[in-house]
Parts: structure tokens; sequence; C-alpha cells
């Protein structure tokens, strides 16, 4: 009875796959569900903590966190990935907050990491845009020394009707819609 519950043991540890662990910079078409894409690189790291900039007079304070392991689905394939979100809070000239995004769980911040450029120090974003998805687009962040990023936001264009928008809703982009705005970290 012992020989057979070893064999057993052996024979499910054989069946049963470890996770498949790949670079940041893998494909996730050419891996199966439920591979880990890891910064082995440590490429995400010097993005992580706190950075301001002023902007049109407004104060722009960004808060990048980096959450290992995370699961990401899209149609076809799930797999985890290590991810960069980023939350925001815009300040007017005298300090009142017009939008912040600091309350809400880190990875429903509405702005998260897709990809890497190691070559040109670079992390893309999508960000799921403001309210009916207004101002949806790509942001980059390039890292120009160890205390300060560069900041791209491109929106894309999106048509508003009262079908796919109700009245109300908020159609103001409070991103900066700028490139090569300079951030310093805190």
């Amino acid at each position: 009875m012992k020989n057979i519950f070893l064999l057993s043991i052996i024979l499910l540890s054989f069946s049963c796959k470890a996770q498949q662990t790949y670079p940041l910079s893998t494909d996730y078409d050419a891996v199966p569900n439920y591979s880990y894409f890891k910064d082995t690189n440590n490429e995400l790291i010097p993005f992580v903590g706190t950075w301001k900039a002023m902007f049109d007079n407004k104060e722009i304070t960004i808060k990048v966190d980096k959450i290992d392991h995370h699961l990401v689905e899209y149609v076809n394939h799930k797999f985890y990935q290590d991810t960069l979100f980023l939350r925001y809070i815009i300040k007017n000239s005298q300090g009142t907050v017009i939008k912040s995004t600091m309350n809400l769980p880190i990875t429903q911040s509405g702005i998260k990491s897709i990809g890497t450029f190691p070559n040109e120090n670079l992390v893309s974003f999508v960000y799921q845009g403001g309210d009916c998805r207004y101002g949806w687009g790509d942001v980059d962040l390039k890292l120009v020394d160890a205390t300060h990023i560069k900041w791209r936001y491109q929106p894309e264009g999106v048509i508003l009707t009262n079908k796919n928008c109700p009245n109300g809703a908020d159609t103001t982009i409070y991103l900066p819609e700028t490139s090569n705005l300079v951030f310093t970290k805190q």
C-alpha cells in the first residue's frame, strides 16, 4: 500500500506542469496560458515611486506602483505579469484638487503598463479613459535619469452620443496631453 501511495505521488508530480516564467519582453502569443512574465531585469523598478510636474498652471502628481504576478486576461490569453499601475492627482494653481485617482485600489487605477522597451528606457501604459472611456489612449514614461522621467500622453478619438454616454458624464480630459513633460521623483 505504501508503494502504491509513493508511486501515485511520483506520477502526480510528473503530470503537473510547473508554471513557465519568461522575461517581460516575451510575446504572450508564443507561450501557454497562465505563464508568468517576470521583471527579471528590473526594468520596472526605476519607475516606481511618486513623481511631480507642473503643466498649464496645474500640479500633477503621479504615483507608480508595481504589482508582481498580476493576472492579465485577454480574449484568448491569460497570463501573469509584473505590472506597473499609475494613479494621479491634479491640483489647480490654488492647490484645489481637480481630479484624483489616488483613493482607488492600485489595480483599479485605469492606467497600467502593457510593455517595456529596455533599449529606450521606456514603459508603455494603456489608459482606459474617464467616463464613457473618454480620453482613453497611450501613456509612455521614459526614464531620463534616476530622478526624472518624461511623460507622453496621446488620447484616442471617441465619438460620444447619448446612447453610449449619458448626459451628465464627465468628458473632461484631465491628464496632460503633451509629450516630453518632465516629472521629478519625490
